[in-house]
Order: C-alpha cells, then structure tokens, then sequence
C-alpha cells in the first residue's frame, strides 16, 4: 500500500476551477487540508499579467507550507484562457507533507484540465517561482514534459532514509513494494517502456485492420510487460462502463461520429488513472510507460492517435465530451460553453457532459 496519500478535492474546489476558466480571476491558490484539495486564496486581474505577477504570487509562498498556485496569463488557446500551474515546497517543510503534494500534484492538474496550463514549474526557493525565475524557467527549457518535472520533484524529495534499498535489476526493482518512498531510484522511471505482450500486439494490429473498435491494457508491474486486458466491441454510450474505477489502464477507442455531416472515425487514447485509489509507484510506472506505448503505437502500427487524454473516471466521457476534445475549434466557437462565468448556477453548461451521450449529439 502506498505510504502517500493523495489528496483529492472537495466539490467546492471542482466548482470553483470550472469558474474561473472564464477569466475573471488572476491567481489562485489551493493547499491540503484533511487530505483534501482546497482554495487558500484567489484575486481578480489588475493590470497585464507581467506586471500582476510578483505582487500577487510572492505573498502567497509561505516558508514551510507547500502550495500549489494556478496562474492566468493575458494569452489563449483553443480550450481558453492559458495557465501557469506552479508547485510551491520549501526545502525546511516537513518530508511527509513535501510527499502528499508531489503524488497530489498528477490529480489537482486534471481536476484543473491539462490543456488549460501553458507552464509547469517546481520551487523550493522564492527565486525559483518569482517572475524572473519564470522567465529563466522559459528559457532554459521552454516547457517540459510533465514527467520530467516530476523527476525534478523528486530529486528534491529525495529520501535518504530508504537509499540503503538499491536493488540492481529491473525485475527486482518493480518488485520492491511503495514502502521506498520516492528515492533516486524513481527517477529511472522516466522513459520507461515495458513490452507489448503477443496479445496486445495483435489486438493492435486488429484496431488497424479495423476489425475491433477499442482495447484496454494494463501494465503487469511484476512481469514488466503490458498486458491486453480486452477488446470488447464497444459503444459511445458505453465507453464510461469500460473504465475500472479502482486500478489504472490505458484505452484506445475509435470515436465514430459525424462531423459537418461527414462520418469520421478519429482514434482516441485514454489513460485512466482513478486518483487515490492507486498507489505512487503505478502513477509513476503507468506515467512513465505512457509516452513510449505511444511512440510504438504510431511508428510500428502506424496507427494515428487524433486526441490523448488523462481521466480518474469514466463519468464524464460522453458522445459530446469526446466530440469537444477532437474538434476543440468548434468548441471555442459555442460561446455557451466556453465562458462559464458569474455565479455558481452557471456551471449548467456542463451538466450535458453527465447526462448526454445516448442522445446521440452528433451535430
């Protein structure tokens, strides 16, 4: 069992984040408290975001209580506003607390939606998250990988305690339970690429004949293999049953639907990851397979993915969730839906994500 809990947050967080999407809010910070994810602070834009910046952020990065803090820039993309997702934790905070908000982190970014943040950045140190630490962090790296700002977490997280436990080869090192904490020995999990197992291989190769239209695989952490789990044909209004609630997997569906009333089939990627239920080292293992799973995807099976994205539960994967996130223009365009704004009721806008699907919105 995982050491770590990750914390998961309260339906007053969720509403909040739906809201400030709209763009009337500069900064926001949220903290862990009781093991929840909750809004510390947030405040309205007062002049361009460059000059908003050190006057709303430093206050806010108190010594020995990590934060997370989600930024608005002045800048767009398709999804709306973009964001600045930053992870505050000071060196002298205690080892256990620096540990729930590195394993939160993954879970608070897609309560918040992926798309919506233009720049992650880790600190320790006021400089590091101040405005000219993040011109230094555009510089030096312009955007990284998710992953590798997990590695830089945890570098700084490091546990000497456990570093006694090196274990030499692969096999055994999968074997060794959580209870390591997040030594150096995680940060080998960056590029990880456990094989195809026969079956799955197949499986692939059936999605690109067209002969099945989904498949479900999960990794075997003790073999280091990905395992096919199966294929069952699947519908769009059955996609949410598909995802277990309780253990990771990785999916591939091919959405058909129609679109400016031509039929088109658009293969998505779903990696399903049901927030605290799993622990640290299968976020971390099913995270860092996930990049070379897909480059073999594409290169070997010359199967083109049109969309990739990260959920904790089936809930809201409907006909007209899927249909926004691969054609995201049109979605800007339905001005209903893109500025949740004003007051709490407003959030009606994405009721349809729970209820739809069957309907078969296929405008």
């Amino acid at each position: 069992s995982a050491l770590y809990l990750v914390a998961s947050a309260t339906p007053q967080l969720k509403d909040f984040l739906t809201q400030v999407k709209g763009g009337d809010v500069r900064i926001v910070k949220i903290i862990i408290k009781n093991e929840e994810l909750v809004l510390d602070w947030y405040r309205e834009p007062e002049q361009s975001w460059d000059k908003d910046y050190d006057a709303f952020l430093l206050p806010l990065l108190t010594p020995q209580e990590p934060c997370y803090i989600l930024y608005r820039l002045d800048s767009k993309n398709p999804q709306g506003y973009e964001w600045i997702f930053l992870a505050w934790s000071p060196d002298q905070s205690p080892v256990r607390q620096k540990m729930v908000y590195a394993a939160t982190r993954a879970t608070l970014k897609k309560e918040f939606g992926g798309g919506h943040i233009k720049d992650e950045i880790f600190g320790t140190v006021e400089d590091d998250l101040c405005f000219q630490g993040y011109l230094r962090h555009m510089s030096s790296c312009s955007s990284p990988a998710p992953i590798s700002l997990a590695e830089q977490e945890l570098q700084q997280v490091k546990v000497t305690e456990d570093d006694r436990r090196r274990i030499g080869t692969p096999t055994a090192r999968a074997r060794v339970p959580m209870e390591f904490g997040l030594d150096k020995r995680a940060q080998t999990l960056q590029g990880l690429a456990f094989p195809l197992q026969e079956e799955a291989k197949r499986a692939l190769q059936q999605l690109k004949q067209k002969r099945i239209n989904y498949i479900q695989l999960k990794l075997d952490v003790e073999r280091e293999t990905i395992e096919l789990v199966h294929t069952t044909p699947t519908e769009t209004q059955e996609l949410p049953c598909r995802i277990p609630k309780d253990s990771p997997r990785y999916h591939f569906f091919i959405f058909k639907h129609s679109y400016q009333g031509q039929l088109q089939e658009a293969l998505v990627f779903i990696y399903s990851m049901p927030g605290y239920t799993c622990s640290i080292k299968e976020r971390m293992l099913y995270s860092s397979c996930k990049n070379r799973l897909l480059d073999e995807v594409e290169r070997d099976y010359q199967l083109e993915v049109t969309k990739k994205m990260e959920i904790d539960s089936g809930d809201g994967l409907t006909e007209e969730f899927l249909y926004e996130e691969v054609h995201p223009m049109d979605h800007t365009l339905k001005q209903a839906f893109s500025k949740p704004r004003g007051s709490g009721g407003k959030r009606g806008n994405k009721h349809s994500i729970k209820g739809g699907g069957e309907n078969g919105e296929e405008s």
